[in-house]
């Protein structure tokens, strides 16, 4: 299955950007499988199967992520390079 970045977007539903000066760090207990600190945006998704579509997405574009689940949210979440399009709105 070949994903679009309109995909990648629907799939989503939180986008920020995620770096050691937004006080992360001080929050990695809340995620369970930990995360890649030097990824540059982080995700939420509302359901696993999202979580691995969306990251399907990345790979097939060539980016590195990491999958978790953030306690504090409630929600799957991972961490990548690449730059969504509310970053570029």
């Amino acid at each position: 299955m070949k994903l679009t970045a309109k995909d990648f977007e629907r799939l989503t539903e939180v986008q920020m950007e995620f770096n050691s000066n937004a006080g992360w760090k001080d929050q990695a207990d809340r995620f369970v499988d930990g995360l890649d600190w030097n990824h540059a945006f982080i995700y939420w998704t509302e359901n696993y199967a999202s979580a691995l579509l969306a990251c399907s997405y990345l790979k097939q574009m060539g980016f590195d992520y990491a999958i978790s689940w953030d306690e504090a949210g409630e929600q799957y979440c991972f961490t990548t390079n690449f730059v969504g399009s509310w970053v570029t709105a």
